[in-house]
């Protein structure tokens, strides 16, 4: 009988400490958990995430370098309600990309970027998940707004999310969803119309620029980061249906795979100056 009750005592407090463990992260590509794929591996995966001017970073608003000679960014299309748009959960985040075929994108130093898709980095109940930090502060989400120029150079924006009060309208058409992607693979078309404006924070034309990375493999390098200094925001209830997300496809073993903490951690400056816009 005493075997027995160690036995079952053992077994519980196994299950205890795999609780929240999703042992599937590790048969992906990358993960942001897994053991074997997890940010911590991925410089021993993919070489580029190694290098010397990765994302995401600190922005010290002390040591940044203020440049009264930098324009605002200027944004085109933005303005034009995103009608038909796709909604991916692909494992790693949930990503929305316009299929209306209206040209938007960014404009900055004479060149556009293009819009291509925008995505989400979220933390979990108790934790923030922004990607970059402001004075080593995390919010709770961060907005990556992807763009590419006609020369292939890739500039995002950043747009750091903290909670509010009350829900935001930007995010309804998102969050009303959001239920029908919660697994990997699974995707949907918008069922309402997406206003990129008001995604945006309010006075997106000033921002932090410095150059980075991806945040995700490849990692690739050259990057145009324009984190932007004004925040948006989000209600408690929106939030808590990103935290819903899996980051797997439906099975018996997803329970412990949702998509939390989908941020990579803070990289080095390695010397790198951050610039500050008006």
């Amino acid at each position: 009988m005493a075997v027995f009750m160690l036995l079952a005592i053992f077994l519980a407090a196994t299950k205890l400490s795999a609780a929240g463990y999703c042992d599937a992260d590790n048969e992906e590509t990358y993960s942001y958990h897994g053991s074997r794929n997890g940010p911590r591996q991925w410089p021993r995966l993919f070489p580029a995430c190694n290098g010397n001017k990765q994302s995401p970073i600190d922005i010290e608003t002390s040591n940044v370098k203020r440049d009264k000679h930098l324009k605002k960014l200027i944004f085109f299309g933005y303005d034009k309600a995103v009608k038909r748009a796709d909604i991916l959960n692909d494992g790693h985040t949930v990503m929305i990309t316009p299929r209306d075929n209206v040209r938007r994108g960014v404009t900055f130093q004479g060149r556009d970027y293009n819009l291509l898709q925008v995505h989400f980095h979220w933390g979990s109940e108790k934790n923030p998940g922004a990607e970059h930090t402001l004075n080593r502060r995390r919010f709770e989400m961060e907005a990556h707004f992807v763009h590419r120029s006609s020369d292939s150079r890739t500039a995002v924006v950043g747009a750091l999310v903290q909670m509010a009060n009350k829900n935001n309208q930007a995010f309804k058409p998102i969050v009303e969803v959001l239920p029908d992607v919660l697994y990997k693979d699974k995707s949907r078309r918008l069922r309402s119309s997406l206003n990129l404006n008001q995604l945006l924070p309010e006075s997106p034309g000033s921002y932090y620029w410095y150059t980075g990375s991806l945040t995700t493999p490849m990692c690739t390098e050259g990057v145009a980061w324009f984190v932007l200094q004004s925040k948006q925001t989000i209600g408690q209830n929106q939030l808590n249906s990103f935290l819903k997300v899996y980051s797997v496809e439906k099975e018996d073993r997803s329970s412990d795979c949702l998509l939390a903490h989908n941020n990579r951690p803070i990289q080095n400056l390695n010397g790198r100056v951050i610039h500050a816009s008006p």
